[in-house]
């Protein structure tokens, strides 16, 4: 397992959105970069640099771009393709596997037409097909494996690799203080004051010319601000894998100003994105009313060595 501690930059405009609608305090996240971009956090994870470099360079082998026109054509077969031709190495979950209950029938036919499309668009286009054709009932995304190749299947059989990671919310639960009683001023007590006249006896000793005004005292508690970004999270991000909803893919423990979530690979990239990624190729979005993180392809071109 490895630990990781972060700040929950992407989860920021997702807590203005909470905090509009369920009438909470302003969460004090103004330090903080809000964007439709994903906001990539300081990143003090124990992964080593060789598996964060392997990563990273499986998702620059995806980002070529590339053509295929098929016409029910074995999914096992497209999914070679894309690895021969990336160089990206696969592991997929197919029903052949003596290893998995649940996968992927690699006789899929598929049948696609794309041109100079990244293929990591293709993938997901793939999947998403290969998905809609077989009507398991579960949905098939991608995940990273600890070693930096690319897992994909049914979300319930890559539910059971998972990881334990730290994110520290103590910027979204910090609350900006708000007086909304501001205390009167009166101007001639002052001048009084000062001058001594009025009884006050000189000397500049008086009372305050401010008289009124208190903090407000309405406002949340800490236990109900992080109980409702916890919610948040888990409303919004995988909601039917959660053990507090009824599912078995990932669960959630609330310590002091951070949450220890434990989960699969997918939903963790859905909470916070991939530091080793840019920022600019990390956008959030809403899909079907589930927050989602889309990890877009690096087409910039480089300059050779």
């Amino acid at each position: 397992m490895t630990h990781h501690a972060r700040t929950l930059n992407t989860l920021s405009s997702m807590a203005l959105a909470l905090v509009a609608s369920a009438g909470l305090p302003t969460i004090g996240i103004a330090a903080l970069s809000i964007s439709s971009n994903t906001a990539i956090a300081q990143n003090t994870d124990s992964d080593s640099a060789e598996s964060r470099r392997a990563k990273r360079d499986t998702l620059l082998a995806l980002s070529k771009p590339i053509t295929l026109d098929v016409t029910d054509q074995p999914l096992v077969d497209i999914l070679d393709f894309i690895s021969e031709v990336t160089g990206a190495e696969f592991e997929p979950i197919y029903l052949t596997d003596n290893i998995a209950a649940n996968g992927m029938d690699p006789e899929t036919p598929i049948t696609i037409k794309v041109s100079n499309v990244p293929a990591l668009v293709v993938l997901d286009r793939v999947l998403l097909r290969a998905q809609r054709i077989e009507a398991s009932g579960d949905e098939y995304t991608w995940q990273f494996t600890d070693i930096g190749s690319l897992e994909m299947g049914p979300k319930l059989e890559l539910n059971h690799n998972q990881r334990v990671e730290l994110y520290d919310l103590a910027d979204l639960l910090f609350v900006v203080p708000d007086f909304d009683n501001a205390p009167n001023f009166n101007l001639q007590s002052a001048v009084q004051a000062a001058s001594g006249s009025g009884g006050g006896g000189g000397g500049g000793g008086g009372r305050s010319p401010f008289t009124g005004g208190a903090q407000r005292t309405d406002l949340a508690s800490a236990e109900e601000r992080a109980t409702a970004i916890t919610d948040l999270i888990q409303s919004t991000i995988e909601p039917d894998q959660w053990v507090d909803l009824g599912g078995d893919g990932a669960s959630m423990t609330f310590y002091g100003t951070s949450i220890i979530v434990t989960a699969p690979d997918y939903i963790h990239r859905q909470i916070v994105g991939y530091s080793f990624w840019p920022s600019r190729l990390q956008q959030v979005r809403k899909v079907d009313g589930k927050q989602k993180v889309i990890i877009k392809p690096d087409t910039k071109k480089r300059r050779s060595p």
